[in-house]
């Protein structure tokens, strides 16, 4: 089992990438003199030069950013990676140019659509953005390049110069505390030890609030003016806009999430009272409900758990995971200078990477599944070809859930032992209350600050303390002891810097979706036609990719079977704790 990426899947070394980058260098200069003269005549070959040109720039772009998520020191990638960002500069600004010939042409771009079918979702993309033009392309490429500057900041002050005080271990010795220890300590049994962890961990990130608040305050402009110069009202339209769904789609979820924010509260309850607990404080929200705080999963037995609750989407299916791990498709375990989140790439050159950071342990082995959902269907989606392989990141989420739910039910299956079962079902609603309220909180959270930033008003890091801690409460109303340190959980939050605004929600509504499609599944006509909806790719749009799988997304009963679900999962945990 190969537990390391092979990143020979896109360019066998650094020569080759150079050769690379000359013909790319030589294919843009070409799509350049295309540009200058560009007719409809000449519209088809500039076309393929655009798409061959996208493609190589992943390769050019790709091949040093792999090396740099496992190692972020590396010098000699870092240069090559700066170049590829110049490169793709130059990309962005013959791309706009091309898209502004489209839009002027559009009448004559739609017979072409008509004779060249191949093409035409690909150009409808292009047509529909004809009221949202970019105003000044030279802004829109610089405020792209300030956005990746920004989120290699969060990473680096985080991942590198985040230092943590001393904490007292289990032994009563003085040690500096680590994130993987906190995490660790947050499971003791002694309170003494949770509480000194919690408060040491979260000083931490106190003591930086001010500079996270900046980054987080740039990183808004940034997405605010780029909408602002494509003419879009708010971000939030935007961003729908880019997702093809209705502007209402996040309002609506919110709205629903709200309305069964008792069942967070059930658990809540449910939860303080088996731990015996008068008042539940967040340092005790990891406290396993069973005798035992861990369940051991190697990853030999994480992938036989994986390859058999994933059975049900067939032999094709599993025989990807078998080649996963037989050419280097899943980095696995920590390494110093690594990227500490878990993420798949979803790109086209090499293979559908996945990064891991394992360890023994349930968490992991669902990371796994998680990963290996959004890597398969990567490798479905490519057979589409470059133009149509880059599904949704909303259709991602989807995916990589409906693995969660099927490993998740597989697992409650196993003839596990009383305690086992106990620990895995409340993993279990925990990451559904995580998904279906966290998730919502987030984005109830964000879309404030976004409000107050669309007002022009300076959000500084008290503000957004304030903003956190009003939703917080509200979510968890008398469920959780409100403490001096949860304003600062913004703080903590990776994706909050990483993604996208208005990313959090596809978190509940994926979830949600991949409910109601895991149910589906077990109905065997509806396998394959799961197995067809991984091979779509960019060929459709969200709401038509999920019509073809039978589900309406203006429909809300998808949101509450998934509500419904989460209810039913309390009821068996509670029963079983009696």
């Amino acid at each position: 089992m190969q537990t390391s990426w092979n990143l020979k899947h896109i360019l066998e070394s650094k020569e080759e990438w150079l050769n690379v980058k000359e013909k790319l260098n030589e294919k843009i200069q070409a799509f350049e003199n295309l540009l200058e003269q560009l007719t409809m005549d000449t519209f088809k070959e500039a076309l393929a030069e655009k798409i061959a040109i996208d493609e190589l720039i992943e390769k050019v772009y790709c091949y040093p950013k792999r090396f740099l998520d496992l190692d972020n020191q590396d010098e000699e990638h870092q240069n090559m990676f700066k170049e590829a960002l110049q490169i793709y500069e130059e990309i962005v600004k013959n791309s706009q140019i091309f898209e502004k010939f489209i839009l002027k042409n559009s009448e004559d771009v739609k017979k072409f659509m008509k004779e060249n079918p191949y093409y035409h979702r690909y150009l409808s993309l292009y047509l529909r953005k004809k009221d949202f033009q970019v105003k000044n392309e030279k802004l829109f490429a610089f405020l792209t390049h300030e956005q990746i500057a920004y989120q290699e900041l969060y990473r680096s002050l985080t991942e590198n110069d985040l230092t943590f005080g001393y904490v007292k271990n289990e032994e009563g010795e003085e040690v500096k505390l680590t994130k993987k220890m906190y995490q660790d300590m947050l499971l003791s049994e002694n309170e003494e030890i949770r509480k000194n962890a919690y408060t040491v961990y979260n000083e931490a990130y106190q003591k930086i609030q001010n500079t996270l608040a900046i980054l987080l305050n740039k990183k808004y402009e940034i997405e605010l003016k780029q909408a602002k110069e494509q003419n879009f009202k708010t971000l939030l339209s935007q961003k729908m806009f880019l997702d093809e769904l209705p502007e209402n789609t996040i309002e609506n979820v919110m709205k629903t999430a709200n309305q069964n924010l008792f069942l967070f509260q059930k658990f809540l309850e449910l939860k303080k009272h088996v731990l015996g607990l008068s008042k539940l404080h967040m340092y005790d929200a990891s406290l396993p409900l069973g005798t035992i705080s861990k369940m051991k999963i190697d990853l030999s037995k994480a992938v036989e758990y994986a390859k058999e609750s994933l059975k049900i989407l067939g032999e094709d299916y599993i025989n990807k995971i078998d080649e996963a791990f037989k050419e280097g498709w899943v980095d696995v375990y920590p390494k110093k200078n690594k990227r500490k989140m878990t993420f798949s790439c979803i790109s086209y050159c090499g293979v559908p990477y996945a990064c891991l950071n394992y360890h023994d342990n349930l968490i992991s082995a669902r990371n796994l599944v998680h990963e290996l959902g959004h890597s398969i269907h990567t490798s479905y989606a490519k057979e589409q070809g470059y133009p149509y392989f880059e599904y949704s990141l909303f259709i991602a989420e989807v995916v990589a859930k409906v693995n969660e739910i099927l490993f998740n039910e597989y697992m409650l299956k196993e003839s596990l032992p009383k305690e086992e079962r106990i620990y895995l079902l409340t993993n279990i609603v925990s990451s559904l209350g995580n998904s279906l309220f966290s998730q919502m909180l987030l984005t109830e959270f964000e879309n404030a600050i976004i409000k107050e930033k669309e007002k022009n008003q300076t959000v500084t890091a008290e503000t957004i303390n304030q903003i956190y801690l009003q939703i917080f409460t509200k979510y968890h109303q008398e469920g959780v002891v409100i403490d001096d340190m949860i304003k600062f959980s913004w703080t903590k939050i990776p994706h909050l810097f990483m993604n996208q605004a208005y990313y959090f929600y596809q978190y509940t509504i994926g979830t949600a979706l991949a409910i109601t499609i895991a149910h589906k599944l077990k109905n065997k006509n509806y396998q394959q036609k799961y197995l067809d909806f991984l091979k779509i790719g960019n060929t459709m749009s969200i709401k038509e990719s999920l019509e073809f799988l039978d589900i309406n997304l203006e429909n809300e009963e998808y949101m509450e079977l998934a509500y419904q679900y989460f209810d039913e999962q309390i009821e068996t945990l509670s029963r079983i704790l009696k």
